[in-house]
This record gives structure tokens, C-alpha cells and sequence, in this order.
């Protein structure tokens, strides 16, 4: 690239490739559509390409843009680490973050640490998104600037969703450790029944849409005994399930801390998962070119010192 490209056309290239649309990139980086039009104007004529294509549903990249991307994400990170070279001050900082969570972090573990992030760097934007099968690559290609997902510690799991499997590119920690349990209304006949394995194979379930897709190590290990969940029903997100398992018959399982939150807003009964797993890892993930940087380091500790004990 020229010199001549100065960091704000950059940024409004990058934000419109995150965003694929006017008006949101225009909100993420405070400026009016007017403004950011204008913008993306300068860079298609001195890049010579339309760089991106509207449609009904927004904005599609070039290929040259896609192609742009990584280089454009690294470019921006360096010209924040040399501006932060002598320490990252918070309450100044504008710096905007981009995450991949699992779902139930929504409930779990963002609230923990929202309200403070938002009082010590009230600058800084973060912009979480719904953890998918495709965030790890995403992070590894620097489009997400963390993840917070889960990973099995059980041996039964297959390699790639255990904890010690991710890509070499990815740093990770540790956040905290946890099972799942199961929900059902309050009301339910099962409740006056012997709460057992049988007893749980025998009712209508509900399973959600995830990262890891709809079968996961509960299914490999009912499998290895011979055993499979009947009458599962499939939905979009942990919410819309418990809203469901709330207003049904199905049992719903989930984590134990998800459960903790919504027994306390629904009328709903956590019960003990019949089946012995070990526990599975929580994971703050990140680009291994974000290691050092002072800003990432320090929301890394903000979300580590919030998260359930």
C-alpha cells in the first residue's frame, strides 16, 4: 500500500469489511454515513476497486478486500502497540475489541465484568459475537481479537474439542472449570419420580445449536453404553430453550452456571445430569500476535479476575 493511505481510511476499510454495512460501521467508529461514504469514495478511487458490492442484505467484499484483510487487522495492531509503547492507560484508550463467546458467557460471564470495563475504559469498545463452528479459524486469521469457548478435559471427546488440541497460532488460558445439569419446569412429573439415568433417557429433550453442532460428548458416552436420547428437539440458543423447557415437558441440559442464572428468573428445577463426565475448561483464547500487546493483557486480567469462582 501507498504511504498515502492514512489510518483513518484504513480503519473505515477494516471496520466496513468487519460490519458489511454503512450505517454500523458508521456508528462503531462515530462518524455520520455522510462521512464514511465519503471515505470509502477516496479509497475506491485511489485502490481502483468497487471493494465492496450492495445488496439486500448489506455489503459483499471484493476479493480484493478479503484479500486485504489480515494484512489490514496486523497493520492496525501495530500502529496500537506503537502508540501504546510506553504503557496502555484505560480510561483514555479507544481501542475496540472483537470477540467470539459461547453462548452462555452472555449470561455467565459478561455481566461479571461489563460494568466495570465500561467504568475504567469507558473508551474502549468491546463487540462480542455468538462463538460459531468457524471462530477459531476467524481468530487465528486475526478477525476476532479473542474467543471464549469450552473444551472437554474427557478423553472420550474427539482431539479437536479437547482443551489441549487447539492450533499452535491460538494462546490460551484457563478461565475456570465446570459440568452440566439438567432443567425442567417447575411442575414437572418427573419430579415425582426415582431422578436416575433410565429416568432421564425416557423424557423429551431439548439440544441447542452450538459451535461444536447439534451431538456432543453426552451422545458419544450414552453411545458407548448402547444408549441414545429419544424425542430430541433442536432450537435456536440457550435462551429460546429455556423459555421452551419452561413451557414443556423437556428436559433441557445445560452448564451448571447457565442453569444458576435463569433458575433464579424462570420457574424451573435444576436436577443432577445422571451421566459421569469430567468437567470441561472455559477458554480465553487469542491471536499469538496479541501476546504482548499492553491493552490485551489488560482486559485478559479484567476477565479473568471476574469469572465465577
Amino acid at each position: 500500500m501507498s504511504t498515502s493511505y492514512d489510518l483513518n481510511l484504513l480503519r473505515v476499510l477494516l471496520t466496513l469489511l468487519e460490519e458489511r454495512s454503512v450505517s454500523r460501521a458508521a456508528e462503531k467508529l462515530c462518524l455520520s454515513q455522510s462521512a464514511v461514504s465519503k471515505q470509502l469514495a477516496k479509497l475506491r478511487q485511489q485502490l481502483n476497486d468497487p471493494l465492496f458490492v450492495r445488496h439486500a442484505g448489506g455489503l459483499s467484499p471484493t476479493p480484493r478486500v478479503r484479500d486485504l484483510g489480515p494484512t489490514l487487522r496486523q497493520w492496525l495492531q501495530t500502529a496500537n502497540q506503537m502508540i501504546e509503547a510506553e504503557g496502555f492507560e484505560p480510561s483514555t484508550s479507544q481501542r475496540n475489541f472483537r470477540c467470539s463467546v459461547n453462548e452462555t458467557c452472555f449470561a455467565t460471564l459478561l455481566p461479571r465484568f461489563f460494568g466495570k470495563l465500561s467504568r475504567l475504559a469507558p473508551g474502549l469498545k468491546l463487540d462480542t459475537h455468538k462463538l460459531i463452528a468457524g471462530s477459531i479459524n476467524s481468530l487465528q486469521r486475526g478477525e476476532y481479537d479473542f474467543a471464549i469457548l469450552t473444551r472437554d478435559n474427557d478423553q472420550r471427546a474427539p482431539n479437536h474439542l479437547q482443551a489441549k488440541h487447539l492450533p499452535k497460532q491460538v494462546r490460551c488460558l484457563e478461565l475456570y472449570r465446570e459440568d452440566h445439569v439438567c432443567l425442567v419446569r417447575k411442575g414437572h412429573p418427573v419430579l415425582q419420580q426415582p431422578w436416575n439415568l433410565s429416568t432421564y433417557l425416557q423424557q423429551a429433550h431439548l439440544s441447542c445449536e452450538c459451535e461444536v453442532g447439534e451431538h456432543w460428548l453426552l451422545h458419544t458416552v450414552l453411545a458407548e453404553q448402547g444408549l441414545h436420547i429419544e424425542n430430541s428437539t433442536l432450537t435456536a440458543d440457550f435462551f429460546a430453550a429455556t423459555m421452551l423447557c419452561q413451557s414443556s415437558d423437556l428436559v433441557f441440559t445445560c452448564t451448571r452456571s447457565f442453569a444458576q442464572e435463569v433458575v433464579n428468573t424462570h420457574q424451573l428445577v435444576q436436577l443432577p445430569l445422571p451421566v459421569e463426565m469430567a468437567p470441561f475448561s472455559y477458554l480465553l483464547a487469542w491471536p499469538e500476535h496479541l501476546e504482548d500487546d499492553p491493552a490485551h493483557r489488560w482486559l485478559r486480567q479484567l476477565i479473568l479476575e471476574h469469572c465465577p469462582a
